[in-house]
């Protein structure tokens, strides 16, 4: 409804009114009748992760408000899945949902705060357990005690207006360096995405969490190495492939077994970003970028799990 107010003038002229524009709600989509594949499709996940989802971040999300048309939680939730895993602009995310550009930037804001805060710590990490995953590890190239493969990867991004020049990388793009360690199954175990495209993965690693740990010597067993490429030095837990020419069978057998158990990091990269295409380039600022980084290896991660064991753990009494 148009409403209007005017205010009295000398000369009884109508320059002061104000015409507030109309409210328009568009129809939002219902999902609740979707087939499982049209999941898969949207969101990234079957039914019962994305349920899982809302039931684990949903009181995170809730608008505690009088209007009308707040997005539901689960709304919030779809909204943002839909927006990761298609890689669209923030106006055709909107145009489907039938909300506004501005209420997709808030939703993605704020669900990826959720995912990192509740999410992340639990499915990012070492597993307690690592009996299977060192001789998993061992049955792709024979190398023994490997507990995890590093690499970085980088997100491009759009020029930010702050310190622009540290956020070009080497091939000239503005971009963030994200940082990750995965297991033989692809599955991310550590993930540091909070530098800028300029900076070099050895430099990264030696100011992350991982490095202090490791050189404070813990480890996930008794003497497990990470594999790394030739960009990280050569620590007791780390071995890059120090050989760059070898010379006699021994070395060029390491060399190729390395390669081959190494590009699991990489195997794993192209998973992350072919399941949420947004991080191939993201039109955002730096700092969402990291976030939404971190959200999507999680998301990842939990898309690997099994659906018996993630109802399990939410039904578990």
């Amino acid at each position: 409804m148009w409403s209007s107010s005017s205010s009295s003038s000398s000369d009884g002229d109508d320059e002061n009114i104000i015409i507030r524009r109309r409210r328009i709600f568009r129809p939002r989509i219902n999902n609740n009748f979707m087939a499982e594949y049209e999941y898969n499709e949207w969101f990234r996940m079957n039914s019962v992760k994305l349920e899982y989802i809302v039931s684990s971040i949903g009181h995170l999300l809730v608008h505690h408000t009088n209007r009308n048309h707040a997005l539901s939680h689960i709304q919030q939730v779809n909204l943002c899945l839909h927006f990761l895993g298609s890689g669209t602009q923030y106006h055709s995310i909107g145009d489907m949902h039938g909300v506004s550009k501005a209420t997709v930037c808030r939703v993605v804001r704020n669900v990826t705060k959720a995912i990192n805060e509740v999410l992340f710590p639990q499915l990012v990490r070492f597993p307690n357990d690592l009996v299977t995953v060192v001789p998993h590890f061992h049955s792709i190239a024979s190398i023994p005690l490997v507990v995890g493969c590093v690499d970085g990867t980088v997100i491009k991004i759009d020029a930010p207006s702050i310190n622009e020049p540290v956020f070009v990388d080497r091939h000239g793009n503005h971009s963030v360096t994200c940082t990750a360690v995965c297991g033989p199954t692809m599955q991310f175990y550590y993930v540091n995405a909070n530098w800028p495209g300029s900076v070099h993965d050895a430099r990264v690693l030696r100011n992350i969490s991982l490095w202090a740990k490791m050189e404070s010597d813990w480890r996930p067993i008794e003497n497990g190495i990470i594999l790394g490429d030739s960009a990280y030095p050569l620590r007791d837990w780390l071995i890059p492939p120090t050989i760059r020419n070898p010379n006699d069978a021994a070395e060029l057998s390491f060399v190729r077994r390395h390669k081959k158990t190494r590009r699991i990091i990489e195997n794993a990269f192209g998973i992350l970003k072919g399941k949420f295409p947004c991080l191939n380039y993201m039109r955002l600022g730096p700092e969402l970028t990291c976030n939404i980084f971190q959200a999507c290896t999680a998301l990842c991660n939990l898309a690997r799990e099994n659906d018996e064991d993630i109802m399990l753990e939410e039904f578990e009494f």
